[in-house]
């Protein structure tokens, strides 16, 4: 004779993941990766066949420039660029991160209109007046790593809004290297 019981599981559903949670690690090992905070909301870089998630991070050794640009042309309306400007030659922290010449103004975060043409509806400007900061973990220019950590506020240009970037990390790889 053949006897079977069914015992009844109770599976737990496994809770959300908090926003930092869903953050990629900071790690310093050319994993290509990028994530932060905007306002509160996870940002992960994604792109389409027109956009690259992650554009090709650029390094300018004569001067130290470095620049990171990234969007997510999927969920989010915001463009975030990332310069220093001169003097980015080891790991450390970096605070002039507004990119100002006589003939360019590279705003730290843009919002764009993506029904149709990708245009620009507003600029966003560092608030130099808030704590705001770079930290390079790691510059590896022979494996062409670039990794930190940033945390920022930007500002439009009629200083009527604000938005806040925070817990931000990236790990690079391929730095364009000139």
């Amino acid at each position: 004779m053949i006897s079977a019981k069914c015992t009844k599981t109770t599976i737990e559903p496994t809770p959300p993941k908090t926003p930092l949670e869903q953050l990629p690690a900071a790690t310093q090992t050319g994993a290509n990766t990028f994530g932060c905070l905007v306002d509160g909301e996870v940002y992960i870089p994604k792109g389409n066949f027109s956009y690259k998630a992650i554009d090709l991070p650029s390094y300018f050794a004569g001067n130290g420039n470095l620049g990171v640009s990234v969007r997510n042309v999927k969920d989010f309306e915001k463009w975030i660029y990332i310069f220093i400007k001169n003097g980015v030659y080891s790991k450390g922290i970096y605070t002039d991160i507004a990119y100002h010449s006589s003939n360019s103004n590279y705003p730290g975060l843009e919002i764009v209109d993506k029904t149709g043409s990708i245009t620009t509806v507003d600029k966003y400007y560092i608030d130099s007046t808030l704590n705001h900061f770079i930290e390079i973990t790691k510059l590896d220019l022979e494996n062409k790593i670039v990794s930190g950590l940033f945390e920022f506020t930007v500002v439009n240009e009629e200083k009527t809004d604000t938005i806040k970037v925070t817990n931000g990390r990236f790990d690079l790889n391929n730095l364009f290297v000139q």
